[in-house]
């Protein structure tokens, strides 16, 4: 048997749960988990500025994919797009005030979400076991 077998599997459980929390998110796209463009948009507003390679390890997208995904937000205006002053090659996203006003949108509906599927204290129990578990397991 798997060492830890149990702790694992709450961990997954818990993953299931995010996962569905965060479901429908995107209104052009009901099935949506978090989308690409939602990811995007979190990851900026954390920070002042991020390279496509920030993008690329906290987002999870290909680097072609990413560049997409990049040029239509920007062209969308939710992010701009800016150049190195030392070395033009070298570029960074920041976030907008529009883009931030699309991901406020989208954590309103994340937080209605996570009340009513947080609201029963069983499931809180088994959420606060689930990160108990993952931080045993990463320790």
């Amino acid at each position: 048997m798997v060492e830890n077998y149990e702790k694992i599997k709450d961990v997954l459980s818990l993953t299931i749960r995010l996962e569905n929390l965060c479901e429908g998110f995107d209104d052009t796209n009901k099935s949506a988990v978090l989308t690409s463009k939602i990811k995007v948009l979190l990851v900026l507003s954390k920070v002042e500025f991020a390279t496509p390679n920030t993008l690329m390890i906290n987002v999870g997208l290909a680097k072609s994919n990413l560049a997409i995904l990049c040029n239509k937000l920007v062209k969308d205006e939710l992010i701009v797009k800016t150049k190195d002053s030392f070395d033009a090659r070298e570029i960074a996203f920041s976030i907008t005030n529009e883009g931030k006003k699309v991901l406020n949108y989208y954590l309103a509906k994340a937080k209605k979400n996570f009340e009513s599927q947080l609201a029963y204290k069983n499931n809180i129990k088994q959420v606060n076991q689930s990160v108990s578990d993952l931080l045993e397991l990463v320790k």
